[in-house]
């Protein structure tokens, strides 16, 4: 039997042939996914993982597509969303556990509710819980790995597993998962007790900077690492290239460590326009800059 039709008779909700990424990417670029798989449970998530297994088809596991570029030529394979699968979360004391599919952003305010610190520094932050433990995304000198106690992943077998804390790896915007071939279900975070007006009051002041610095067009968040000692945006912007365009992509006039869609920019162009930076930055400063966003797929016709 054909895969695909097996993927049918896996899934409750009926996978998408040829789907936009440019649907599913904060920057609003990329070619189709082959197949767009939206599991409903985990027993269909583990079937749709076997049968991947089983006929050697290419997975990738979708978050909340930031931090994230995809080639014009699309993905081959499946494209799995765990949105509907992975996006509840509960309390207990001083923790949350939270499915890999909840926003950051939800996170942030149900913990303010409670009254509980921590998060706050993930306001504004886009895309999920998942992506963050995946990226150790972090800001204003905090980091999402500071508050993890437990992961539970599971791998492309199908074996669910539960990482505690001395299992786990992270260093700056890196984790171990990104050489593990698994996926990250949910994780177990750990806050402080706080004073709600306080803790609001931190929200709402990031959130300010956060708008105040970063774009509104559609983008991926930050392109490249902080190099050790140094801050990208501020050399990206010091080697000229605030402004610097490549068709419909541009580094941001608000921010050098952005490059903004103003409308219908390919991949291509932004891929372009990211070796035009580093060239720039390494003929300023003798320094590689290093991407943090994700460039995954095909090359397209260009």
């Amino acid at each position: 039997m054909d895969w695909k039709k097996e993927l049918v008779n896996i899934l409750s909700k009926p996978p998408l042939t040829d789907e936009p990424m440019s649907l599913h990417t904060s920057l609003r670029i990329g070619g189709p996914a082959e197949i767009f798989a939206v599991p409903q449970t985990f027993d269909e998530l583990r079937s749709v993982l076997q049968l991947a297994g089983e006929y050697n088809i290419p997975l990738f596991v979708l978050g909340h597509g930031t931090n994230l570029l995809v080639r014009d030529g699309g993905i081959r394979g499946i494209v799995l969303s765990l949105h509907d699968l992975s996006s509840g979360c509960s309390f207990f004391g001083n923790r949350v556990r939270a499915g890999a599919g909840v926003s950051l952003s939800r996170l942030v305010r149900k913990a303010a509710e409670r009254n509980l610190k921590g998060l706050e520094f993930a306001a504004g932050i886009p895309g999920s819980l998942g992506g963050a433990l995946y990226m150790n995304a972090g800001a204003y000198g905090s980091s999402i790995s500071e508050l993890v106690r437990e992961v539970v992943t599971v791998d492309y077998l199908g074996n669910r597993r539960v990482k505690p804390l001395e299992e786990l790896d992270f260093s700056y915007r890196c984790s171990s998962f990104q050489s593990e071939e698994v996926i990250i279900l949910e994780g177990v975070l750990e806050l402080k007790r706080g004073n709600h007006k306080e803790i609001m009051n931190r929200v709402n002041e990031i959130q300010r900077r956060r708008q105040s610095k970063h774009p509104q067009l559609p983008s991926a968040g930050s392109v490249f690492r902080n190099p050790p000692g140094n801050i990208a945006g501020k050399l990206v912007e010091g080697a000229g290239c605030k402004g610097m365009s490549v068709g419909e992509a541009e580094v941001s006039p608000q921010h050098g460590n952005f490059i903004v869609n103003k409308g219908n920019a390919s991949a291509a162009d932004v891929l372009n326009l990211i070796e035009l930076v580093k060239q720039k930055v390494r003929d300023t400063y003798g320094l590689e800059l290093e991407l943090e966003i994700r460039v995954i797929g095909e090359k397209g016709s260009e």
